[in-house]
């Protein structure tokens, strides 16, 4: 099976999510990591507001530590290490991705930590379809950033692996796993959460290069919440529960 990592240049993880990425591109299925080039100065200028507004004060400097930070460097060395490769795409629905994936003759797609929607021709291109990491517990907790919702809202925590269709977080269940964070640091949360993601990952990828199937868990469920980005109010209500962020 040959496995393709797709992630983006920037995240709002500690360390920009490499402990999982670099962790995860040493899976013998993996052939190599696909970074979207997601950085624009948006980003500094909504690391700026988390700061000066004191909504997300460690927030906002993580996200421009990451910016400016090597995760690049760290990324390629560990790619170099193992003797894959690097690309460095826009758009996963570009024709140069599509060129990408088709040439690699790429079985799974893994989408980790990407806002990019998959058109229909890319989802259809590798042989296995798609999966992607998402930072909620499905079936319930589906959209944006429910990671942080379920710490505003004292829910259980986590993320779930399912398979990729055309409606977001719709497709079926391959995993879901709650992780035991920090509830009182959203950051520290973060990034236990990728630790565990990397090793329920890697176990994901063998069964999967083992069976050349999936087994899937319904994704259907009776109190479906669909999260939107949470907003400067939003932030402030989690730090008035005491959560540092």
């Amino acid at each position: 099976m040959r496995t393709l990592i797709v992630t983006s240049s920037l995240t709002f993880v500690p360390e920009n999510y490499d402990r999982m990425i670099c962790s995860v591109v040493d899976h013998p299925s993996v052939i190599g990591l696909l970074v979207l080039e997601n950085r624009s100065p948006g980003f500094l200028v909504k690391a700026a507001g988390l700061i000066l507004t004191f909504s997300a004060p460690r927030l906002g400097w993580t996200l421009i530590k990451n910016y400016f930070g090597s995760s690049r460097r760290r990324r390629q060395k560990a790619c170099e290490k193992l003797n894959k490769k690097l690309w460095v795409l826009k758009d996963i629905n570009s024709p140069e991705a599509l060129s990408l994936i088709r040439d690699q003759k790429v079985d799974l797609l893994l989408n980790a930590r990407t806002r990019s929607i998959f058109r229909k021709s890319v989802l259809a291109q590798p042989n296995l379809g798609c999966i992607n990491i998402h930072h909620g517990l499905l079936p319930e907790q589906r959209g944006l950033m429910c990671d942080f919702w379920a710490h505003l809202e004292d829910q259980d925590f986590g993320f779930s692996i399912h398979q990729m269709t055309s409606k977001i977080d719709d497709g079926p269940i391959l995993q879901v796993v709650k992780v035991e964070g920090d509830r009182k640091h959203y950051l520290r949360s973060l990034l236990k959460a990728s630790e565990v993601e990397a090793e329920v990952t890697k176990k994901l990828l063998d069964q999967i290069s083992n069976e050349r199937s999936f087994k899937f868990i319904t994704n259907q469920g009776s109190q479906i919440t669909y999260r939107k980005n949470p907003s400067l109010w939003d932030a402030y209500r989690l730090r008035i529960k005491g959560v540092k962020l």
